[in-house]
């Protein structure tokens, strides 16, 4: 096989896998989608240690509880315990995207983590009032 043919079949699945991406995406809501970019701007300010925006995202009264430990922190222990720590650039799979009323139940997962967040719409915005990190222990 010649380079040109391969590199012509490499272009076909891209397009593919694009294509069934944008296809996934397109089963979202507009306010689900609302969510999933909320989640990926919460992941940006992790990674780029940015305190202002996660102030923005994660509610006042922010609680995130640690499955292994069973520790339950504030908004602002939390933010501090990101700013401490070094987070490479990820990507979480949205499993879960459940809107009820003005509060949604969202549940994603990266690698081995299990991530199952709560978000209230208050004055138009989502903000994010509790987080959950349960690590997985078992493949399906």
């Amino acid at each position: 096989m010649n380079l040109q043919v391969l590199l012509r079949q490499l272009a076909c699945i891209g397009i593919l896998f694009l294509g069934s991406v944008a296809a996934a995406n397109a089963d979202w809501s507009p306010e689900q989608s609302e969510l999933i970019s909320l989640s990926d701007a919460w992941i940006a300010a992790e990674v780029g240690h940015d305190k202002a925006a996660l102030e923005r995202i994660l509610d006042e009264r922010f609680l995130a509880t640690f499955a292994s430990s069973g520790k339950t922190v504030d908004r602002s222990a939390y933010i501090e315990w990101i700013m401490q720590m070094q987070i490479d650039p990820f990507t979480v799979v949205n499993e879960v995207v459940n809107i009820h009323g003005n509060t949604a139940l969202v549940i994603s997962t990266e690698g081995a983590t299990k991530f199952t967040w709560v978000a209230v719409k208050k004055g138009g915005q989502w903000v994010v009032i509790s987080e959950t990190f349960s690590k997985i222990t078992e493949t399906r």
